[in-house]
């Protein structure tokens, strides 16, 4: 794996791979909610989806069909702090991928006519996980917990917001933050390195724009209390969170292993108690939610009416539980196998490499090796976990949002 730079003074993070036949090519620029003013709630993902409605030189079909024509796969998504566009195909048709991103990157049109209709797209899209309480929790618990912090808002935005941004605002925004000092490229597949960065060089270079500085809410506050939402559906949805860590923290390996033990697979503590043991939910697992800022550590659930309040009681005392006795060696050393195949499973595609290497460079500015990230998770200890729990777990300091028939 190489990092090199293009003239204009994007990074390409670039990895050969010979055993596969496949290619996987990302760009990513580094812009999201917690980037959108108070008047552009929505906008970062309302724009990426208009840069697949066309360019200077193709139609929204036309994209979809070239792509298509190859046997590729070509999307994006949009997340509180990155944007990404990204193909995978078969090397053979590097070049081809290539094209298509820098075209859509590059020369988007943003024609009236296909805002209005992806605005309607986008709406649905709102709706449809305003109706799925499985989805819709999280994005409430997130406006509660992290309330008076960008962080707090929906990445799809709101029908209100959404209906709000022009397209003015629009251009406006990619202009800003589109530009070459906040783009990254990944590449991984069987490439030729060179042919690559070439290829790369002459369809990137004319982004020379640097990005405009925003003064946007950089506030990480989070909040403690209960938070309970009426709507008429037939499970209770409930979230409880205590204060995480940031990104760059060299805790978040302990993190990892204490919630694969609480609520991060079939064997966890969580999972056991809650649903084998008493059979209070269906569904019960723990996750953390990690920023440049600050960060969540939270245990979902999805239980009745009548039990939820017993959950909210198990939960806590699990996390008790740790505060006192701490983990087992046989939790750490199931923790740590369950943490290492994760990774190593998960980087079995060159999309998932691609991804990761993106992300780590975005984050820290460097790549960690997998051998690294392998060697601080099996650093971590019993005391290490036992600490940590008791740093994080406060009777005081939970916020908890609940979602249901109540």
């Amino acid at each position: 794996m190489k990092i090199k730079k293009l003239s204009n003074g994007i990074p390409v993070i670039i990895e050969k791979i010979t055993t596969s036949k496949s290619v996987s090519i990302g760009i990513f620029v580094k812009t999201g909610t917690k980037h959108e003013l108070e008047n552009e709630a929505g906008i970062s993902h309302f724009l990426e989806h208009m840069l697949f409605k066309g360019t200077k030189t193709r139609t929204a079909k036309e994209i979809s069909e070239e792509i298509d024509n190859v046997g590729g796969d070509l999307n994006a998504f949009t997340s509180k702090e990155v944007t990404a566009f990204y193909v995978k195909s078969l090397s053979e048709y590097t070049n081809v991928g290539i094209d298509i991103l820098s075209d859509i990157y590059l020369n988007s049109v943003f024609s009236e006519e296909e805002m209005e209709r992806e605005r309607g797209v986008i709406i649905e899209e709102i709706r449809m996980y305003e109706d799925i309480p499985e989805e819709k929790i999280h994005d409430l618990n997130s406006a509660k917990v992290l309330e008076g912090g960008v962080l707090s808002k929906p990445v799809l935005g709101t029908e209100e917001s959404v209906n709000k941004i022009t397209n003015k605002k629009l251009k406006e925004y990619w202009r800003e933050r589109y530009t070459s000092d906040n783009t990254i490229i990944s590449v991984v597949g069987d490439i030729d390195e060179e042919k690559v960065l070439e290829e790369l060089e002459r369809k990137f270079s004319p982004l020379k724009r640097k990005m405009k500085e925003r003064n946007y809410n950089e506030q990480f506050k989070v909040n403690y209390g209960i938070e309970e939402m009426k709507k008429d559906i037939k499970q209770v949805h409930l979230c409880l969170n205590v204060k995480g860590i940031k990104k760059t923290d060299e805790k978040r390996y302990i993190l990892a292993i204490l919630s694969n033990i609480l609520g991060g697979n079939m064997s966890s503590r969580l999972f056991q108690e809650v649903r084998e043991e008493r059979g209070l939910a269906y569904t019960v697992y723990s996750y953390s939610t990690s920023y440049q800022e600050g960060g969540l550590f939270t245990v979902y659930a999805a239980t009745t009416k009548e039990s939820y309040k017993e959950v909210l009681e198990i939960i806590k005392k699990e996390f008790y539980k740790i505060k006192k006795e701490g983990i087992t060696e046989a939790e750490l050393n199931r923790a740590k196998n369950q943490l290492k195949s994760s990774l190593i499973l998960g980087l079995e595609s060159t999309k998932s490499r691609m991804i990761r290497f993106a992300r780590i460079f975005m984050d820290y500015g460097k790549i960690e090796t997998i051998e690294k990230t392998i060697e601080k998770i099996e650093k971590v200890s019993l005391k290490n976990v036992k600490d940590f729990a008791n740093e994080i777990f406060n009777d005081e300091k939970y916020f908890i949002t609940v979602l249901g028939d109540l």
